[in-house]
């Protein structure tokens, strides 16, 4: 007779909550959060009517809670930012629970955020919990007139199909609009790395040189600072330190110039 009530009452437990899944790989619960990216741009605005984009770019936050409490703190501490960047690896291991403690933790900033999809967060079911919780894996959006470009780098996970990163797509998001006068992109894995797809390298920097008004390329990954340039590109290529590190940069643009420096919290 107990174990009848027991089967029954797991019975009504899952078909009065179908809303929620008991896995470790789980991509919702009761709790989620879903489109913050979105969420978090429609807050932020086109800032149409500032003349200066004052923006910062941070990454790698897993495993890095304690640090991502300073670090909202620092910057909230900071004027006139518009708002964050979390250039990937959101998680170590792609699951609901890290990007829930990460988004909870990251939704005290005063200003609004975006993320860009790292390695780690694919891992497991990670695409699927980054896609409902934060939104695309390719997706862009214009402030001020600079276009910021967040794109899929992380090659390995896709065992270098040749489609990551999706160059084609790049290319349309680069053609010239009205109203953008520069161009940004952000990305996790950097053209550098060995996680990064070699055939597509040659391609990817070309998009960059040859679009009029490409300011930069932003990356994570490798958990320390970095300037570089690719063999025959002009494009800078700069690498933030991670969450773990207690560094971000802080990056201006004014007049079509950009500027940027660490910041240590």
């Amino acid at each position: 007779m107990k174990a009848s009530y027991l089967l029954l009452f797991f019975c009504i437990s899952i078909f009065s909550c179908k809303n929620l899944e008991y896995s470790p790989s789980q991509i919702l619960d009761k709790d989620s959060y879903k489109n913050i990216n979105a969420s978090n741009l429609e807050r932020l605005g086109d800032g149409s009517q500032d003349d200066t984009v004052r923006f910062i770019v941070t990454g790698d936050t897993q495993r890095s809670y304690d640090e991502t409490i300073k670090f909202y703190r620092k910057v909230n501490s900071i004027p006139e930012v518009d708002f964050v960047i979390v250039a990937g690896d959101v998680t170590e291991f792609g699951t609901l629970k890290e990007m829930q403690w990460l988004a909870r933790e990251l939704n005290n900033l005063t200003v609004p955020y975006v993320t860009v999809i790292g390695n780690h967060d694919l891992t497991m079911r990670g695409r699927d919990v980054f896609k409902r919780m934060y939104g695309e894996l390719n997706y862009s959006f214009n402030y001020g007139g600079v276009k910021f470009i967040c794109h899929d780098t992380n090659s390995r996970e896709y065992q270098f199909s040749g489609n990551v990163p999706n160059i084609p797509w790049l290319r349309k998001q680069l053609q010239p609009e009205v109203g953008i006068s520069n161009y940004v992109a952000i990305s996790h894995v950097p053209p550098i790395s060995d996680d990064f797809d070699e055939k597509l390298v040659k391609d990817y920097a070309a998009a960059f040189d040859e679009t009029p008004g490409f300011l930069i390329s932003f990356h994570g990954h490798t958990h320390n600072f970095e300037e570089f340039k690719l063999d025959n590109s002009n494009i800078p290529y700069v690498i933030t330190s991670a969450m773990g590190k207690r560094e971000f940069l802080l990056a201006e643009i004014i007049n079509t110039k950009l500027s940027f420096e660490q910041i240590s919290f």
